[in-house]
């Protein structure tokens, strides 16, 4: 994000200028949201070291940001967050990087557990903690529900978030009056002051920020040669330039960019050097000039324009006579070097948080990229799980998410071929089947839902529920009769859905619909049976939906058992009894690790898992999955106007959506730890009978030792009954489910099994 070689430089030139935060009270601040978030996370205080290693998201995120506001909010400066949006085109070359980046990062991974299982406990956390793999995207819904609470305002930019912050800076009502973000936002022409640094958590808080008219002058570059030594130093959108990549790689680009005149002599001049041609560098760097120079922003008409065209620009620095880009100026080729353009509707949702961009980035760049897992994904099962499953099936949710998208849009888009690559696989693949009949029939199918409120509410008094969830949709159809009330009369058009309820109602039918939990008649499917009546045993409190939602996606899915991955047996899984035992124990931790612990605001510290950390890819890549599907649903409903259009709640109807966070190992290193505690006060054997003299009592201390072990779990005695009670509200579904014969006998009595080992145990 930072301009490579420029902040060493700024430091040392003394271009930084720091002042106390007050100088900005009563402003408007504009943050890029992604360099904001990428601040805490990759660095101490806020980074927490063991994310790599537990799955999830950061503990202590939330308290952090939540503090930063208060500061903010205590000095009258308003903060406007604006988030990156879709990705631009790259240079099919940049990917080697990526792939570079990504072999170092497994290798490193691989090496912390090497270490941590040879008891190198602080020696593996060094490595863990630069490879979390955190995108910001795993961390928007988090955000975005503080930004909710708080009233903070935000966008989601099209593109790229500094020209998204400069539009706002440069507005004729001013929206904001000072820009924080990364240096590579100085590249754009006619941004003068761009603050580098927040000292948020100190008594006396400063910024720091730099004037570019000084680097220029230092320099001797003009703004147009500035933005040359920008693009050939390298940057987050793209690579360094081969000729000038060593440690003085500042003054020897400066140097050629002045002996040469521009950046584009420069890279003529190297243009047959093998490595230059190689990555195809002359392309690249005329690609990122434009992408910086004419940069597109969603406009406060709702409109997605060329930066240069959204308002006049302030007269470049010593440069009377420079020439503002004018529309006959502007490329006819943008969408070579951003995308093909996708109607302004959908960078208006994308912008307000409806929906998050992965989906669209998967249609405008015609390709998913899927990345290792944390665990580095060295399965054969996961490798199948996430090709098979989650990607490639016709009626999978990403193929789903793909046609609910370009179903509603003008028919160029549904006749692209969008290809995953996985990183377990090279050469050229087959496209994801989102075009085929069956899954553009099922994207079609789902229109049927158009429940409006009055059912809805009716619903929520009969049930005595107070929110929109799982239960309450699988209630409303639980019957023949209730479910006729929810399908359109035929020769019927129903009025557009208004409340938020109801939306959120509908969009939730749907999605059941679209992964079989809900027949095309309204009534439930064996897994929607067995979900209600499984629902209907647990607490409200204990909040287990979601959960269990996941767990029966992965019955169906065949990755729900106590079976080894590819016959290994990985660090932190069962450590006493027999094979049948610990085939037992690592079925309950699996069950148990679907579910949220309840966590204070501080990093882990516990035992780690890695054979928990495997199925937690499983857990976490069908999360996101479901998550996209959802938000793309909702998107469909609008788009199709089957809602009210102009609305304020947005932001509102995808945090009311199921799904809202990413669980990580704890809840299964929980059992772990509290099941071995008492084997190990048991002399090293099962419990097998309660009641048995002493038993009590061992489990009491077992208790105890997971009361000291996770300092950082609200509550851990309370946490470790209420784990054991999702294990049976699984049972109970899976009982369901055998009643009608829709899972395999095998996988049942692995249930039946593990319950008769677990029963004596629980506390």
């Amino acid at each position: 994000m930072t301009i490579k070689n420029i902040d060493g430089y700024l430091a040392e030139r003394k271009h930084l200028q720091t002042h106390p935060l007050s100088v900005l009270s009563d402003s408007r601040l504009g943050i890029d949201a992604s360099f904001y978030l990428t601040q805490l996370t990759e660095n101490p205080p806020s980074r927490e070291p063991l994310l790599a290693a537990t799955g999830g998201l950061p503990l202590a995120l939330t308290q952090r940001i939540e503090s930063d506001l208060r500061v903010l909010e205590k000095l009258r400066i308003k903060p406007v967050f604006v988030f990156p949006g879709l990705t631009p085109k790259r240079n099919g070359k940049y990917n080697y990087h990526q792939q570079h980046e990504q072999n170092e990062a497994m290798r490193d991974r691989r090496e912390a557990w090497a270490k941590y299982e040879a008891g190198q406990e602080e020696a593996a956390t060094k490595l863990f903690e630069t490879r979390s793999g955190l995108h910001q995207w795993d961390l928007w819904r988090m955000v975005l529900r503080i930004f909710r609470h708080r009233n903070v305002e935000f966008v989601v930019a099209p593109y790229l978030a500094w020209s998204q912050l400069i539009y706002l800076q440069r507005h004729s009502k001013a929206y904001i009056h000072a820009i924080y973000g990364p240096s590579d936002a100085l590249l754009y022409p006619g941004l003068e002051k761009l603050i580098t640094s927040l000292e948020l958590t100190s008594a006396s808080p400063t910024f720091t920020h730099v004037a570019k008219r000084s680097i220029l002058n230092d320099l001797g570059l003009s703004e147009d040669q500035f933005l040359d030594v920008g693009i050939l130093l390298g940057f987050e959108h793209s690579p360094p330039f081969p000729p000038t990549v060593h440690d003085q790689a500042l003054k020897a680009t400066v140097d050629m960019v002045k002996y040469y005149k521009s950046g584009h002599a420069a890279v003529a001049a190297f243009a047959e050097q093998p490595q230059v041609k190689q990555i195809q560098y002359t392309d690249t760097y005329a690609r990122t000039r434009s992408m910086i120079k004419y940069s597109l922003v969603l406009s406060s008409e709702g409109t997605v324009i060329p930066l240069p065209l959204a308002h006049p620009s302030p007269q470049a620095h010593g440069h009377p006579n420079h020439h503002h880009p004018t529309a006959a100026d502007i490329p006819v080729d943008l969408h070579d070097i951003f995308t093909h353009r996708l109607p302004d509707e959908l960078y208006f949702y994308l912008s307000r948080g409806l929906l998050g961009p992965q989906a669209l980035v998967w249609l405008t760049t015609h390709q998913i990229v899927e990345n290792p897992p944390l665990d580095n994904g060295e399965t054969t099962e996961y490798r199948r799980f996430v090709k098979e499953v989650i990607t490639d099936g016709q009626t999978g949710p990403r193929a789903t998410a793909l046609a609910l998208i370009s179903s509603v849009l003008n028919p160029f888009w549904s006749k692209r071929n969008i290809v995953g690559h996985f990183w377990f696989e090279q050469g050229p693949q087959k496209p994801i089947l989102h075009n085929s009949t069956q899954t553009v029939q099922l994207a079609e199918r789902v229109a049927g839902w158009h429940v409006p409120y009055a059912v809805v509410e009716e619903e929520l008094r009969r049930q005595n529920s107070s929110t929109i969830d799982f239960a309450l949709c699988l209630g409303a159809t639980v019957t023949d009769k209730f479910a006729a009330r929810t399908k359109v009369k035929t020769g019927q058009t129903p009025p557009p859905l208004d409340k938020k309820d109801e939306l959120v109602a509908n969009v939730i039918w749907r999605f059941l619909e679209l992964r079989g939990f809900l027949l095309n008649s309204h009534t439930h499917s064996p897994l929607a049976r067995a979900m209600y009546v499984a629902i209907k045993t647990a607490r409200v409190n204990d909040k287990f939906q979601d959960s269990l939602y996941l767990f029966l996606e992965l019955v169906r899915a065949g990755v729900m058992h106590g079976h080894l991955w590819s016959g290994r047996a990985f660090s932190g899984g069962p450590s006493f009894g027999t094979d049948d035992e610990k085939s037992c124990m690592l079925l309950v931790m699996r069950v148990l690790s679907i579910v949220p612990l309840s966590f204070k605001p501080q990093p882990w510290s516990a035992p780690l898992s890695r054979e928990l950390l495997v199925f937690n890819s499983f857990v976490r890549s069908l999360t996101r999955a479901l998550r996209t599907l959802l938000e793309v649903t909702s998107l469909n409903v609008l788009v199709r106007r089957d809602a009210r259009q102009s609305r304020e709640d947005l932001l509102d109807l995808n945090l009311s959506l199921p799904f809202q966070s990413e669980v990580n190992t704890g809840f299964g290193v929980l059992a772990k730890v509290y099941l071995d505690a008492l084997t190990h006060l048991n002399n090293g054997q099962r419990v097998r009978d309660p009641n048995v003299e002493g038993v009590r009592e061992a489990k009491a201390v077992a208790l105890e030792i997971c009361e000291e072990t996770f300092a950082g779990v609200k509550g851990p005695k309370l946490e470790v009954e209420r784990g054991f009670r999702f294990w049976d509200v699984t049972l109970t579904a899976m009982r369901q489910l055998h009643s009608e014969g829709a899972v395999l006998r095998e996988l049942v009595d692995q249930f039946e099994a593990a319950e008769a080992w677990l029963a004596p145990m629980r506390p």
